[in-house]
């Protein structure tokens, strides 16, 4: 018998979460038989215990550092089998609803294994908990001040599927104070720039760049600025915004 490994199982959510909810429809959604294979490197890339031990678990007791030992593995670059992927996405969404990374590399990869966010490939209770989690957790990344930049979790969604006009049609939704407050945390403080992970593929990289840098996102933070009732220490950081955006934007540029 596989020696299991005595750490807790950790980045569990627990009631009261916001996420609690959404989390129980997932794994009701995706109760499904377990898996005959990891459909990673086999014995190589994993811990031997806990490749030997990883299908031990029920699924809600998979230990983190499991999951994540799972995510080290190389893996067929087409992505793993729909088996594998709707057994583990339910502790992998509740990983993410605690604010815990299910790959070490970077939060952007955590979703693109299989097509997670292509409609078309999910039955619709499995879609319905999908589409929330994707809009719930975009929500409070978009409202969050300091951590991981924004983009970060955008690209997530858009690495993993979900068409990225739907993304960036989420974010634009929001308040100009929202989104004021959030692009001041990821592009003002320290030395000014727009950031774009590294993790992005074509045409993902340009279409958020042409989003970040549009002259609406540009418009908007000028006119927060500008206007008399906004609050002083908002309006310099929505200058500060639209700051960065004019030196960036193609629009902007002489000649």
């Amino acid at each position: 018998m596989a020696r299991k490994h005595p750490k807790p199982i950790r980045a569990k959510v627990q009631p009261g979460h916001p996420f609690f909810e959404i989390i129980e429809r997932a794994y009701e959604a995706f109760d499904v038989p377990k898996p005959d294979s990891t459909d990673v490197c086999v014995g190589c890339c994993m811990e031997a215990d806990i490749e030997a031990d990883f299908f031990n678990p029920p699924i809600r007791e998979l230990p983190l550092h499991y999951l994540q030992d799972w995510f080290f593995a190389a893996y067929d670059p087409e992505g793993v089998s729909k088996r594998t992927w709707s057994y583990l996405l339910p502790r992998i969404l509740e990983v993410l609803a605690v604010d815990e990374e299910p790959a070490n590399v970077g939060l952007e990869v955590s979703l693109n294994r299989f097509r997670t966010g292509d409609k078309d490939l999910w039955p619709s209770q499995q879609w319905a908990v999908l589409d929330d989690f994707q809009r719930a957790y975009l929500d409070r990344e978009i409202k969050r001040i300091g951590g991981e930049c924004l983009d970060d979790a955008i690209c997530m969604f858009g690495l993993a599927g979900w068409p990225l006009n739907e993304l960036f049609e989420q974010v634009s939704a929001q308040s100009d104070r929202i989104l004021a407050e959030r692009f001041f945390s990821d592009w003002c403080v320290g030395r000014p720039s727009i950031w774009i992970t590294a993790f992005w593929e074509q045409p993902g990289n340009t279409e958020a760049f042409n989003f970040y840098t549009s002259r609406d996102l540009y418009e908007r933070m000028e006119a927060l600025a500008l206007d008399e009732g906004t609050d002083p220490e908002l309006a310099e950081k929505a200058l500060s915004v639209a700051s960065v955006i004019q030196s960036n934007a193609d629009w902007a540029q002489p000649g």
